[in-house]
């Protein structure tokens, strides 16, 4: 490129040396004075100096200077000069042009600055208009790499969004895909000015998002590190609206989701509700009669007590379809610890089977303020779970202790193992751990109304687990409630 400007001005200026001689010869032919010559070559020096620049300016004014004396200072078609005044006249005329030409190739560059920077901002505004407009059910990348290539006019475009790990392309040159990625790892600001090529590590705040790679070789594109700057930017922008997108349209489709399943799911358990009762009730009568044979009882038994355990998960769906549509009204009473601990036992040491159950108040007698039929469902949920998936035989422990701001339930057993990646997910309703239904029999809700009632009462869940000691679920109660 550097050669190819050099090669047009030389060509300039061969062709500046002919005229300016030969346009001083027409005005003297044609009787024209001196000062008449002078301001037609002064006017000359000027377009020169708008159209090409101040290099041909300068070489105009001189042939200028040297035609005037070749034809108008004595002695006349001769460049020596006898007066003293006409080499100060010279000199003078000399500085005006250069003068001249200086200040009208300044007054280019800054018409043509300007010009740039006009086209520059009305770009960024036509590319930042069109960011707003962009069709968010299509891919954002594609989408910007052709909105980019095509306002700018660049030959080539990447954008490499590591959310996704995704590269999209746009424009004619090839693109190597491997120094996008690695502007993103390196995170590299780089500007190759001879082969008019750039990389910018994309960045909300201090944290990097992506990459973007541009080859402007084109004559129209015009580009410059701000304006690479200023795309940088808006691609950021645009990538972390797209995700902004996503996330919401995924939340407000799980959330309907989740409504149609409550609903459905309260339905059935309202429907679940009259035909098990009556199945309770048959059974209990049966059995209260006494008139069964040891076998009969034994089936009758098992009626009734599958039908209590049916009763119990139908009013637990109903327990969470009303957290989810926000009908629980949490009344909080003061509760002693003592009562929930004798509770506890009562109700769930028929289910722990053989595993033995620890209390451990570390509270020193302290009492709770919360709702107590929410508390013991969650406390008897976990007990549950608990035993489910406890190595034979191992203890269960459930331990109270008391911080400056929280009451902490913690319930603890043997032989099981979460991964970290699963200790947010066991906590939604339905799911449940890649294994684990072989392990034991469940449906993913009971969890989840542990995470709701501790939520109702502005509380929290968590878990711990580690593969070779236990498993810890945490229960928390805030003592703000007290105020309640």
């Amino acid at each position: 490129m550097k050669y190819t400007q050099v090669a047009k001005r030389l060509l300039r200026t061969a062709a500046i040396v002919p005229v300016v001689p030969l346009l001083t010869g027409v005005v003297y032919l044609g009787r024209g004075k001196a000062m008449t010559a002078g301001l037609i070559d002064l006017v000359l020096v000027m377009l020169i100096a708008f159209r090409w620049g101040f290099i041909e300016a300068a070489v105009a004014s001189v042939l200028a200077v040297a035609c005037l004396d070749y034809f108008y200072m004595a002695p006349i078609f001769s460049l020596y000069e006898r007066d003293p005044q006409d080499w100060i006249s010279s000199g003078i005329f000399l500085v005006i042009a250069l003068t001249a030409g200086h200040f009208a190739d300044h007054i280019k560059q800054k018409a043509t600055q300007t010009e740039s920077e006009r086209t520059r901002m009305e770009r960024l505004y036509l590319t930042s208009r069109d960011l707003i407009t962009m069709d968010r059910r299509k891919e954002v990348g594609a989408q910007l790499t052709n909105l980019i290539a095509d306002t700018f006019k660049v030959d080539a475009v990447a954008l490499w969004d590591a959310r996704e790990a995704r590269m999209d392309k746009a424009g004619k040159d090839i693109i190597p895909e491997d120094e996008v990625r690695a502007t993103y790892f390196h995170e590299l600001i780089e500007n190759d000015f001879i082969s008019c090529k750039f990389k910018r590590v994309l960045r909300l705040g201090t944290r990097p998002v992506g990459a973007l790679y541009i080859a402007g070789s084109s004559h129209e594109s015009n580009l410059d590190p701000r304006s690479v700057d200023a795309i940088a930017s808006l691609s950021a922008i645009a990538l972390e609206r797209a995700h902004s997108f996503i996330a919401e349209s995924n939340a407000e489709a799980a959330k309907r989701s989740e409504q149609l399943r409550s609903t459905i799911l309260d339905g059935l358990a309202h429907a679940f509700k009259t035909p098990l009762t009556t199945i309770q009730s048959a059974s209990s009568g049966l059995l209260e009669i006494n008139r069964l044979e040891c076998p009969e009882r034994e089936l009758v038994s098992l009626i009734d007590e599958q039908a209590t355990r049916l009763a119990t998960l139908t009013n637990r769906v109903l327990q969470t379809a009303k957290l989810d549509e926000g009908q629980l009204d949490v009344d909080h009473e003061r509760i002693r610890l003592d009562q929930l601990f004798r509770f506890c036992r009562e109700e769930a040491v028929p289910a722990l089977t053989d595993h033995h159950l620890r209390i451990i108040d570390e509270t020193s007698g302290s009492d709770v303020w919360a709702d107590a039929h929410l508390l013991q469902m969650a406390l008897l949920q976990m007990l549950d779970n608990a035993s489910k998936y406890a190595s034979p035989r191992s203890p269960i422990t459930l331990r109270v202790t008391l911080t400056d701001t929280e009451v902490v339930f913690s319930i603890q057993n043997e032989g099981s193992f979460i991964a970290p990646e699963e200790r947010l997910r066991i906590f939604q309703r339905f799911y449940r751990s890649p294994g684990s239904q072989h392990k034991a029999s469940g449906t993913g809700i009971g969890l989840s109304v542990t995470k709701r009632i501790a939520e109702a009462h502005r509380g929290r869940v968590w878990v711990e687990s580690d593969s070779e000691t236990s498993t810890t679920f945490f229960f928390t109660l805030p003592l703000i409630c007290k105020e309640a």
